[in-house]
């Protein structure tokens, strides 16, 4: 296994992410923020995990990090969602390296994984349609 994959993997599962999720977020908006990009992030961070030959969980915590200080560039309130979205990656990168652990199953890590971030991203949005 290549210890140090899991940082290019995360750097790549997140450029991917953004320019995928920049396609369908700015055609489908909420729709695509819950259902559609939770799937296109954790694909690509399991995926690339495997590709590189390296470990889920820390993928997903790069993936976090990188998304993380974007959000905290963005200034005002970033950084309180910059350290979320740190924390929320870290949980789904537990979700999806458990599954996988237990199972051997890439599909049930991404589907597990998919599970927890869309629902976190539904109570996101919920919220933030209630201020």
């Amino acid at each position: 296994m290549n210890q140090l994959a899991f940082i290019p993997a995360g750097v790549l599962a997140a450029a991917a992410s953004w320019l995928i999720n920049s396609l369908f977020c700015s055609r489908l908006g909420a729709f695509a923020v819950v259902y559609v990009a939770p799937g296109v992030e954790e694909a690509a961070k399991t995926g690339f995990a495997l590709f590189l030959g390296t470990s889920i969980f820390p993928v997903h915590f790069i993936f976090g990090l990188v998304e993380g200080v974007w959000e905290a560039a963005r200034g005002g309130r970033g950084w309180a969602a910059g350290l979320v979205s740190l924390a929320s990656h870290t949980v789904f990168g537990l979700a999806a390296g458990w599954l996988y652990h237990f199972t051997a199953s890439i599909s049930w890590a991404v589907a597990g994984a998919y599970l927890v971030h869309m629902g976190w991203n539904k109570l996101v949005v919920a919220l933030s349609v209630r201020r």
